[in-house]
C-alpha cells in the first residue's frame, strides 16, 4: 500500500501549476519563433547565394501588399471624398474580378464535362 501512495503523490505533484508551467517552458516555448516586427512580412531569406530569386520573391510580396502604390499615394494629401471614391472603385473592381473568375471557372467545368 505504501508504494501505491508514493505513486499517487508523484502524480499529484506533477499536476501542480508550477510543474506544468516549468514543463511547458522547457519543451514548447523554446520552439516558438520570434515575434513579428515591422519587417516580418516584407522579409525574404536568401539561401545558397540565390539573391536574384530572393529579390523576385520580395518583389512579388511587395506587389501583393501594394507597397509601391501606397507609397506613391501617400506622397500627397488625398481628400476625404476622393479617398472614399477610390476605395469604392477598388472594392467594385475586386468584386467584379472575383465574379468573372467564378464565371470562367464555371465555363471551364461545363466544357470539361463535354458540353
Amino acid at each position: 500500500m505504501g508504494v501505491a501512495m508514493k505513486g499517487a503523490n508523484k502524480a499529484k505533484k506533477d499536476l501542480q501549476p508550477e510543474v506544468i508551467w516549468k514543463n511547458k517552458e522547457n519543451n514548447e516555448v523554446k520552439e516558438l519563433s520570434s515575434p513579428n516586427n515591422a519587417y516580418s512580412g516584407r522579409s525574404v531569406q536568401v539561401t545558397k547565394n540565390e539573391v536574384a530569386f530572393a529579390l523576385t520573391k520580395l518583389k512579388g510580396i511587395l506587389t501583393i501588399n501594394a507597397v509601391r502604390q501606397t507609397a506613391v499615394r501617400d506622397e500627397r494629401h488625398e481628400k476625404k471624398g476622393e479617398k472614399r471614391n477610390r476605395l469604392k472603385s477598388q472594392r467594385w473592381r475586386r468584386r467584379f474580378a472575383h465574379e468573372v473568375r467564378k464565371k470562367v471557372q464555371l465555363v471551364n467545368e461545363i466544357r470539361a464535362r463535354g458540353a
